[in-house]
């Protein structure tokens, strides 16, 4: 569902920000070596939305395209996020997941909340975090 103070130059504008290698937000992405193009990404922010405000920074926008997930990407991606939470001396990381629970605690992320939720298949959005 798209939030409705969205836009395609609101995102472009976001993520052009997102280039920073000291500071947040910060995003990563996964380029295919044989087409040169992108095919998944995930950012750290720092915040994701106003459900959980006094929660900071978020791993965030973790998205792989269809045709290359369950070979590791994502988790490749979300490893390499936690690492520069580390080097950025941030201690724990936050996200919220509807549908991929169960990835994110495979990747050892513990589950702090719910809340419902109109969008998220499960009918509820999952507040987790790791101390890093």
């Amino acid at each position: 569902m798209q939030k409705p103070d969205s836009s395609l130059e609101n995102a472009r504008a976001y993520f052009a920000q997102c280039r920073r290698k000291d500071a947040l937000p910060l995003t990563l992405l996964a380029i295919n070596r044989e087409t040169d193009l992108p095919i998944g990404m995930a950012s750290l922010w720092p915040q994701d939305g106003t459900d959980w405000p006094e929660k900071t920074p978020w791993i965030a926008a973790v998205y792989t395209l269809y045709r290359y997930r369950g070979i590791g990407i994502a988790r490749c991606l979300v490893n390499r996020l936690l690492g520069e939470a580390e080097r950025l001396a941030i201690k724990t990381v936050y996200l919220k997941s509807g549908s991929a629970a169960e990835m994110y605690r495979g990747f050892g992320f513990e589950e702090l909340d719910r809340q419902p939720s109109l969008t998220a298949e499960a009918g509820y959005k999952t507040l987790f975090y790791k101390d890093i």
